[in-house]
């Protein structure tokens, strides 16, 4: 068994456990005394958060969640006002150091790595923030790369590059920022972003087909929060 489904097994036995107690009591038919904030809409979003992380994998929008659930749970369990909450606000410089050392240190299938030449490069890695960022990408084997935009915007210019054979990954970051990518009509591109208090979609007007594409893809995937973004 895949170490996956097993994570999927573990996790799915934990929630009908959980799941068949509470129906149970809900109905009287057992007499479970939990702490009232057990059955809060925060510690809903907690579980949720650590089911995310765990067995889909996605561990930032899962510790989004537990965290918002947490900051909840915590101001209700110790009688806290939120303006004391407010007082722990620098903990978002410890967030974004955090997310640009986890993600500097993820390199899969060397994504992330630039061969630079006189005019391409095959993979980029773009940081902005409190500032915007532009790079034109002609390479014909364009592999991915990393997008981080913190508190700016980043415009990407892929219409004059090409993709190289397979799936080629841009992993994007946003928060409280903008980042636009944009393709040929005939690139074929997926987008799997996670988006909280944002967007991120794919507004190509017309989308054509070149059988020379076939085999080639670029999925643009991450996590976009208090922001958006376009592919165009």
């Amino acid at each position: 068994m895949s170490q996956s489904a097993s994570k999927r097994y573990i996790v799915g036995a934990l929630f009908l456990v959980i799941g068949s107690l509470w129906t149970l009591d809900n109905i009287d038919v057992l007499n479970i005394r939990l702490p009232w904030y057990f059955t809060e809409w925060y510690s809903i979003m907690i579980l949720i958060g650590i089911l995310i992380a765990t067995v889909r994998e996605k561990v930032g929008l899962g510790l989004t969640f537990v965290a918002i659930g947490a900051a909840f749970l915590i101001r209700d369990v110790y009688y806290l006002d939120f303006r004391d909450i407010f007082e722990f606000w620098p903990v978002i410089f410890i967030i974004i150091g955090g997310s640009l050392l986890f993600r500097r240190g993820m390199d899969k299938d060397g994504s992330s790595e630039k061969k630079n030449t006189e005019s391409e490069i095959d993979g980029i890695d773009e940081i902005a923030i409190f500032c915007g960022a532009e790079r034109k990408v002609t390479s014909k084997q364009f592999r991915g790369g990393k997008l981080t935009t913190i508190f700016g915007g980043t415009d990407i210019n892929l219409l004059n590059a090409e993709l190289a054979s397979g799936t080629n990954i841009l992993d994007v970051f946003v928060l409280f920022g903008g980042t636009e990518i944009r393709v040929p009509s005939d690139m074929n591109v997926k987008v799997q972003v996670t988006a909280i208090f944002g967007g991120f979609s794919d507004e190509r007007k017309v989308i054509t087909e070149n059988e020379a594409n076939n085999g080639k893809e670029l999925v643009v995937k991450g996590l976009v929060l208090f922001g958006g973004g376009e592919v165009k």
